[in-house]
């Protein structure tokens, strides 16, 4: 896949973005003034914004950086078929937005069939990450020596596959009219969690550490991937969760968080070669590890395992986190002009999400202060908009950039005395 395939694949990651934080200042204000008739479904909206987000802004985003990234480590070029696997990826990550806007997971009249779409979009989804994985295996078999980020992606591919089998468990559930509040929580959250701390978190990992000119020989992975495999456990309701299963969760949490840590401290030394987006995505990592810790203290987890500590949570993983490192490695992809623009852009984006989880923490705690929680949805909402108008300005430059870098190599092979024509 060529650099400039690379950069289309990018850019379609970036403009799922843009619509998932549209959607996302709709739901915000929405909140705080109203919802217009079109847009009545809560939930559907949020399944459309949050499926968006996984499949095609963090997913797409991650699996076009590991092919640009891999065949410098590996020596090999890519498997054939990568670009139609990634043409399927987009398209279905796309699909997902109109599919859950219409019932979420619930049954969508088209002519005389109710069909469930938002499931079956997760589905075909599902089938192109299983294509993604098996060219991976292809390209990466039989290396002599993996490097860390192979290493990463190895065990973030793992954690993918896992949390697959969640979302299997759950359509066998429905398949087999199986009502077990247990399973279905069981299941829900091993897909969830799984997919956004697990394969998230460590594919990015693997790209940071691609970016790096020496990285360190040796970090954790294999026990970083061990020891984040059960923490989705933590997402399930406290009613649901036996202490043992519960202290075996925390306890692996715990452990992953400090090895995240390490992760976080050597790339902190590397800086100069990942750009300034990781200073706020390393905050966000911060703050992933000081949440670990606190759940760890009794009766924290079970006062805050749903509700608004949980949005807040997921935000600051997904946003603070995930797609700001995210957003700096896609912009070392498109070098060029508008550098002090891409800088406010950037900006923009960091108040932004910071403003954001701030507020979510605010509706959190407001009720248990004898506070409204008025102001902080109001918060909440114009945060969003920060953060849609920085995605959409980043999109836009990225768009200029790639333009640009596609006029320059074209006019590179023509002959000489030719004129482009555009």
């Amino acid at each position: 896949m060529s650099g400039i395939q690379t950069r289309r694949f990018l850019l379609i990651a970036l403009a799922a973005l843009v619509i998932a934080a549209w959607t996302g200042v709709l739901m915000r204000f929405g909140m705080v003034y109203g919802f217009p008739f079109w847009a009545q479904n809560f939930g559907a909206i949020r399944h459309a914004h949050s499926h968006l987000m996984y499949f095609g802004w963090v997913t797409l985003g991650l699996m076009a950086l590991i092919w640009h990234r891999l065949p410098a480590l590996t020596g090999r070029p890519l498997p054939r078929g990568v670009r139609w696997q990634m043409a399927a990826t987009a398209l279905m990550a796309l699909l997902s937005f109109p599919a859950f806007w219409a019932n979420g997971y619930g049954l969508t009249q088209i002519g005389p069939a109710r069909l469930p779409l938002g499931a079956m979009v997760a589905a075909w989804n599902g089938l192109t990450w299983f294509v993604f994985i098996g060219f991976y295996a292809r390209a990466t078999r039989g290396l002599p020596v993996r490097p860390v980020p192979v290493q990463l992606w190895d065990w973030a591919l793992f954690l993918l596959l896992l949390a697959s089998g969640g979302a299997l468990g759950l359509m066998a559930l429905v398949f087999t009219r199986t009502e077990n509040p247990f399973l279905q929580q069981f299941f829900l959250h091993q897909f969830l969690d799984l997919f956004a701390v697990g394969w998230f978190s460590l594919a990015l990992l693997g790209v940071l550490w691609s970016m790096v000119e020496e990285p360190p020989r040796r970090l954790p992975t294999f026990s970083l991937a061990l020891l984040v495999t059960p923490t989705f456990l933590l997402g399930m309701s406290p009613g649901a969760l036996s202490p043992l299963l519960f202290w075996v969760a925390a306890l692996a949490n715990a452990g992953a968080a400090l090895l995240l840590a390490v992760h976080g401290v050597q790339l902190w030394r590397r800086r100069a070669d990942l750009g300034p987006m990781l200073a706020p995505a390393l905050a966000g990592l911060a703050g992933v590890v000081l949440v670990a810790g606190a759940l760890l203290w009794p009766g924290v987890w079970e006062e805050n395992a749903g509700g608004q500590m949980r949005v807040f949570y997921l935000h600051n993983l997904l946003l603070l986190w995930v797609s700001t490192a995210l957003l700096g490695a896609i912009e070392v992809a498109f070098p060029g002009v508008g550098r002090r623009t891409l800088r406010w852009a950037n900006a923009v984006w960091v108040i932004g999400v910071v403003a954001m989880v701030v507020a979510l923490v605010g509706l959190a705690l407001a009720p248990r202060v004898g506070m409204s929680q008025l102001p902080w949805l109001h918060g909440a909402a114009w945060a969003s908009l920060f953060v849609a108008v920085a995605a959409t300005a980043i999109w836009g430059l990225a768009l200029v950039r790639h333009r640009v870098g596609a006029e320059k190599l074209s006019s590179q092979v023509l002959p000489v005395g030719a004129k482009a024509v555009h």
